[in-house]
């Protein structure tokens, strides 16, 4: 059974192309909505994205569109017990002003109109963009079903089931704003899709991030992760327009620490009911939010 998903993510005036010959992707809609209006509130929807070479891709039951049919990922995608937990920290506010500061980047004039989440997860941050950037539609890049059932509740979202260690299948020169949240990063690609004067925002951890887990599971950073990011970024974009750093200490409960271990790549090998027991034993209550907010500007030109 195929399923839908939103007229306001409708394809034909979205930049996506067929992974398997590069026309463009165009929809097709239900037939039920063509001439049915709809009732307020709920969106028109779709059936599937279709070229004209004829490669057809049918939207999942929980609304995204998986392009890697007939190709595969030898990457490994989020469960869904670690997108529950992502979703629970995210709802508990425990990475608000990420979120904050992510948005109060991204909608400076001029307001971007196409957005590109690269690792969008659940859609948390793209959905909190769209909510700010009513004009704007979002693309939802991931490889978690799980997670992209989540990011297609937004009736502005296209989630796309993709590998970010692939080419987009996106257009080029297409997007203006382009978000990577704790993501895999293809600099070269963010510089393929970003239209002149767009935008790519991309947060990565500090050495200081939940520096209070890194005993029960969670991954160290390295001291010389940003400068790295830098170097890679800079060699397609060139110098950061802006960069800003988000710091803060949260209270936690035993829960919530668990989970903020789940949510990364501690949760593929491990069980939550675990890693609950040692940081509960530990007696954690509090965890350090330390990111880089980094924002590049593609010139004309460049």
């Amino acid at each position: 059974m195929t399923g839908e998903i939103s007229e306001a993510a409708d394809a034909g005036s979205w930049p996506v192309r067929c992974p398997h010959c590069g026309r463009t992707l165009h929809v097709e809609r239900r037939a039920s909505d063509r001439h049915v209006d709809q009732p307020a509130g709920r969106p028109a929807t779709i059936r599937a994205l279709s070229c004209d070479a004829g490669h057809r891709f049918d939207a999942a039951r929980q609304g995204y569109v998986n392009l890697l049919v007939g190709r595969g990922s030898s990457a490994t995608p989020d469960a869904a017990a670690m997108i529950m937990a992502r979703e629970r920290i995210q709802d508990a506010g425990i990475l608000r002003r990420v979120t904050e500061t992510l948005t109060a980047v991204a909608t400076r004039a001029p307001a971007p109109r196409r957005v590109l989440d690269c690792g969008a997860g659940t859609g948390h941050h793209l959905h909190a963009l769209l909510e700010a950037l009513p004009a704007a539609s979002g693309i939802a890049v991931d490889l978690s079903p799980a997670g992209l059932k989540r990011a297609a509740k937004h009736p502005r979202t296209l989630a796309l089931t993709w590998d970010l260690w692939r080419p987009l299948p996106v257009a080029d020169a297409s997007i203006d704003l382009l978000v990577d949240v704790f993501a895999p990063r293809s600099p070269e690609e963010y510089a393929r899709v970003l239209a002149p004067g767009g935008r790519a925002i991309v947060v990565t951890p500090r050495p200081g991030h939940l520096q209070e887990l890194a005993a029960h599971g969670l991954l160290g950073m390295r001291e010389d992760k940003h400068r790295e990011l830098l170097a890679r970024m800079g060699a397609a974009l060139g110098d950061p327009e802006e960069h800003r750093v988000v710091g803060e200490t949260v209270d936690l409960d035993a829960s919530q620490a668990a989970d903020l271990i789940m949510m990364g790549p501690a949760g593929h090998h491990r069980h939550r009911e675990q890693i609950l027991n040692d940081v509960g034993h530990a007696g954690i209550r509090r965890a350090s939010v330390d990111v880089d907010v980094t924002t590049w500007k593609r010139h004309a030109g460049d």
